[in-house]
């Protein structure tokens, strides 16, 4: 029987989020056994997963505040830990999938060690490198955001294990959690034939529309009979659900509205969004309960939220992301006007309810928003389909192209993902560009293998090999930010910085080698790359894009 330990210790969503993983698992093997490591406050979330052998609880937020804080020694620390983790290390796992992306858990799973380990784990030097590529491009993806269009439920499958059938999320729904909904919605005395979910806080500000929009587009739907809505939340967004209430009776709101903020167990919340026909809500962790139960979700992508990130994940689910060019803006922002939440207009919100609900057509939408609707495609991946607004050209047309890209050169294996049938719109721009890169690239090739060279001479000649090793750098450094800027050279330089610096050598050559095949995988993307921009309409059409693998990055 094969045995494999998951590590996913930060959010309720993220753990949510790994129901894919688990199937994707058991089709891999069938006789599986999955262990789950989470934090101890997540041990009801985790309760809810389905095919999981057992759940180990330990207290890592406060491992990570002693750690931060110093209240005790290292020592006494690593100590502690690993007494705690010595059944899991006799338990011999077939592998080991750290989803937390953080040196402490990667020093857990070197610890409790596996042939296959995946994620963060300790190199040598007990620094943090990231095992399989899914799991770095995961790491890495903020430096090419506008062009991901991989969800986080895909990553987590797909370099937990790999490839396969497509997986919808799926949580269990407690029995007395579904008797208490019952009573809670009959509470209120009226017939409501579709009750409406509405999260209208957040656990950052910057993630949330705003509060009063969500009343009025409550006031809105409360004109069309036998609707109701339920507030749902934790006691710290009380103002802004408050503000929602008030300003839903201000705008004249008339449905019944029964507030379970701040009131609900896990169990209890989940019964009652299982009892609801539509939840609307921000980007939070009670949003992939909503799909986990199979009740539809409009999420309002709106901040530094990124649908295709973190958007409810399979058929049946709607987004509306503002259309503005600092939209989604970086992590590291701190926005003064949060302009993105007000082209989010509360009718139009109003109106694709009501659509969801199959009340309404699809409603017609103003210039500000785009909006998606989620679905599966033909790789057995989350995807979201464009049904109004405007996306620029060339960020478009570069998401697709990288989005297989990425999927052939980690699996191996053909997209089944239709190709982009009409050329790059820079096509004529990149090609220019690469055919100048393509001279420095083979340069920092040959430079690299030179230095690895040097480090097989014995003696070694340190001042040779340290004069080759900045010269190098020189030239690194000079290209990159030129990579970095075009669309069509970008992302793999991403990966190549990665490759760069995600090294678990511990022998001078070896980490020369490995720098070398670096080098070469760079050089081996960007004319792969180039192949692609050169092939004529016609041709795309009638071959298929799956060209000559580079050297393989797929996971084993």
């Amino acid at each position: 029987m094969k045995q494999a330990l998951i590590i996913n210790v930060t959010r309720m969503g993220d753990l949510i989020q790994t129901g894919p993983l688990l199937s994707r698992l058991r089709e891999e093997w069938p006789d599986v056994a999955i262990d789950l490591v989470v934090d101890r406050s997540f041990a009801p979330t985790a309760s809810l997963l389905t095919g999981l052998r057992q759940v180990i609880t330990y207290d890592f937020t406060r491992l990570l505040d002693e750690c931060r804080t110093q209240s005790k020694s290292l020592v006494t620390l690593m100590q502690e830990t690993t007494a705690w983790a010595a059944p899991l290390r006799a338990a011999r796992y077939d592998r080991i999938v750290n989803l937390t992306f953080n040196r402490q858990t990667g020093l857990l799973a070197s610890y409790i060690g596996a042939p296959d380990l995946r994620g963060i784990i300790a190199g040598p030097d007990g620094g943090p490198i990231v095992q399989n590529p899914w799991l770095s491009y995961f790491t890495d993806l903020h430096r090419h955001r506008r062009f991901n269009r991989f969800n986080l439920v895909d990553l987590y499958a797909m370099g937990g294990s790999s490839h396969g059938a497509f997986s919808s999320m799926s949580i269990a729904i407690p029995g007395d959690g579904r008797a208490w909904a019952d009573q809670f919605l009959q509470s209120q005395g009226r017939t409501v034939r579709q009750w409406i979910a509405i999260q209208a806080g957040a656990s950052d500000v910057m993630k949330a529309w705003r509060p009063e929009y969500f009343g009025q587009t409550m006031a809105r739907l409360s004109r069309h009979s036998d609707v109701g809505f339920v507030m749902i939340g934790t006691a710290a967004e009380a103002d802004a659900i408050q503000l929602a209430m008030t300003t839903y009776r201000d705008s004249g709101g008339v449905a019944p509205m029964l507030d379970a903020s701040g009131r609900t167990t896990l169990n209890q919340l989940v019964g009652l969004l299982s009892r609801c026909q539509l939840l609307l809500t921000n980007d939070t962790g009670p949003m992939h309960l909503a799909v986990g139960v199979g009740t539809p979700v409009i999420d309002l992508s709106v901040g530094h939220v990124d649908h295709h990130e973190t958007g409810p994940y399979g058929p049946g689910h709607w987004v509306i992301q503002p259309d503005l060019a600092c939209s989604p803006c970086g992590f590291d922002q701190i926005c003064a006007h949060h302009a993105c939440k007000d082209r989010i207009i509360p009718e139009e919100v109003a109106m694709l309810c009501l659509h969801a609900l199959g009340r309404a057509p699809f409603p017609v939408w103003s210039p500000g928003a785009r909006v998606y609707q989620s679905s599966a495609d033909a790789d057995g991946l989350g995807a979201f389909i464009l049904r109004a607004g405007h996306v620029d050209a060339e960020v478009a047309w570069y998401a697709e192209f990288w989005r297989r890209f990425w999927y052939e050169d980690f699996t191996g294996r053909p997209s089944q993902v239709m190709s982009n049938l009409e050329p790059a719109p820079d096509r004529d721009g990149a090609m220019a560009w690469m055919r100048e890169a393509g001279q420095p690239l083979r340069v920092l090739e040959q430079r690299a293998r030179h230095i690895a060279t040097l480090t097989r001479r014995r003696p070694i000649p340190a001042s040779m090999l340290q004069r080759e090793q900045a010269l190098l750098r020189q030239e690194r450094e000079k290209l990159l930010p030129r990579m970095m800027a075009h669309s069509a050279t970008g992302p793999a330089t991403v990966a190549m910085i990665r490759d760069i610096h995600n090294d678990g050598a511990s022998e001078l050559a070896i980490l020369a080698d490995q720098h070398v095949k670096a080098y070469r995988r760079w050089q081996q993307r960007i004319a792969r790359v180039r192949t692609v921009l050169s092939d004529a309409p016609a041709q795309v059409e009638r071959q298929p894009r799956s060209l000559p693998m580079v050297e393989s990055t797929a996971a084993g």
